[in-house]
């Protein structure tokens, strides 16, 4: 193989390489977390957080109902003895019945407030837990997946590697200096003739020029853009 094909085929597998190592940091990266399920776990702790508050409300203002319901009781149970005869403390126990009955239909309303909202909570958090669970399974199924691509990947870039530094060893030292400053300047350092015109940037080559890279007798460059040309 001459100087050109080795590099033409150095410039493939460092291009493979490139591919390769950038999908293998996605897997990896795929691998470690997934921002899908880190989302439903958060929403479902969310969830469950409000849950919590509003069975803490509901509990509180069921307690402030029980305490109401024995001022009521106990109210009633004086007023309807018949021990107490002074008129004026009468109507004082009246007032304070009405009141606490008051405050008792008040609280009906938002004991029934708050229970509507636990159930709907309850709904929502148990459609999120179950959402989350599909993610999880189907999460694990990826992960299976990821993982056999993730050995593929080290495979293929091992080789890749034993590859790209036997054909390196194959050139000499001023070729390869040139070929890595064109791949680094211009990310594609060698160019395939393509219709007598340069396969990078297209310019239209002399007709010597051409004739100099199908003879493969020695390294030459585009006189557009540098690049080495391959016939």
């Amino acid at each position: 193989m001459n100087r050109v094909s080795l590099l033409s085929r150095l410039q493939t597998i460092d291009n493979e390489l490139d591919d390769k190592t950038k999908r293998a940091c996605q897997v990896d990266e795929q691998l470690a977390s997934d921002p899908s399920i880190a989302a439903a776990r958060a929403a479902l702790d969310a969830e469950q957080k409000r849950l919590a508050d509003l069975r803490g409300a509901l509990r509180d203002r069921e307690l402030e109902a029980k305490g109401l319901d024995a001022k009521i009781k106990e109210i009633e149970n004086r007023l309807y003895s018949g021990r107490v005869t002074n008129p004026k403390e009468l109507d004082g126990m009246e007032k304070d019945l009405q009141m606490h009955k008051r405050q008792r239909g008040v609280l009906d309303d938002r004991l029934l407030e708050l229970m509507d909202a636990v159930e709907q909570a309850q709904k929502r958090a148990d459609d999120q837990a179950r959402a989350l669970k599909q993610l999880e399974s189907a999460r694990a199924s990826d992960i299976a997946h990821l993982s056999r691509e993730r050995e593929e990947l080290t495979a293929r870039l091992a080789e890749l590697t034993t590859e790209r530094e036997q054909t390196r060893g194959a050139l000499d030292a001023d070729t390869l200096r040139s070929y890595d400053n064109l791949r680094r300047t211009k990310g594609r350092a060698v160019a395939q003739l393509r219709r007598d015109a340069c396969g990078a940037c297209g310019v239209a080559l002399p007709t010597g020029l051409i004739q100099r890279v199908r003879a493969e007798d020695e390294t030459v460059l585009c006189s557009s853009c540098g690049r080495i040309l391959a016939a």
